[in-house]
């Protein structure tokens, strides 16, 4: 039974790790416009553009992981 749904727990997984990537990602984006004086060189909106752009990956990654997984299980058990 368990795996049968090991593919729903990889994409749930990798969902919640985008979800709090894109909040901390947008968050410090938000921040860096605030933040004027510490972000001469805009250090921390391309730390936050590559923290969202990474959980936007994962999200991608985590969600083909786990149609892979679930395709593979019901190919194998067809066959």
């Amino acid at each position: 039974m368990k795996e049968r749904h090991e593919g729903k727990e990889i994409t749930q997984m990798c969902k919640m790790i985008a979800a709090v990537g894109l909040i901390v990602g947008f968050s410090l984006f938000l921040l860096s416009f605030v933040a004027i004086g510490y972000n001469k060189d805009f250090f921390l909106t391309i730390v936050s553009l590559g923290i969202i752009g990474a959980s936007m990956f994962m999200f991608g990654f985590g969600t083909f992981m786990g149609i892979l997984t679930e395709t593979y299980r019901n190919t194998k058990k067809s066959m």
